[in-house]
């Protein structure tokens, strides 16, 4: 399989480039649920439920979209479910759901980060690319993401 590669620029801000890179695939997890199930638990919950599942920069891309709120907070946690079966894991696992966080590039394309035991995890089991896509509808979201290890160029 072959990724993008993300290059820093000055200002250390993430680009994607012309560049490809192939990377060997360790994990896969896919992931459907309703927006509507999201969306009642934050009616239910309010920013309780949004502070324990999303990170400040998740709940400010999915804000900035009245419109699509909803949708844009269950794609993103379609995203945390794919990683979490990606890596084999789950919450019970020590995992935080803010420990993965869905972001995009400036193209608009998904980008996933993991931080903390997420990170660890990853690192043991040699996973240093992710690969993500969203989708989602007025009552279903979905979210894939393949982890894998860059491979060494020839």
């Amino acid at each position: 399989m072959r990724q993008a590669v993300e290059r820093t620029h000055t200002g250390g801000q993430f680009v994607m480039s012309d560049m490809v890179q192939a990377i060997h695939v360790i994990g896969v997890g896919i992931d459907l649920i309703e927006v509507p199930r999201i969306a009642r638990m934050i009616d239910e919950h309010g920013q309780r439920f949004l502070d324990r599942v999303f990170t400040l920069v998740e709940q400010n891309y999915a804000n900035a979209s009245p419109a699509q709120r909803a949708q844009r907070f269950a794609a993103r946690f379609a995203a945390k479910e794919a990683a979490l079966k990606a890596l084999s894991m789950g919450v019970r696992e020590g995992i935080a759901w803010t420990d993965i966080e869905c972001t995009h590039r400036d193209d608009g394309s998904p980008m996933l980060h993991v931080r903390a035991r997420a990170a660890e995890i990853a690192r043991v089991r040699g996973i240093d690319a992710w690969l993500v896509s969203l989708s989602h509808i007025e009552q279903i979201a979905a979210a894939t993401v393949t982890a894998g290890r860059k491979m060494q160029e020839r």
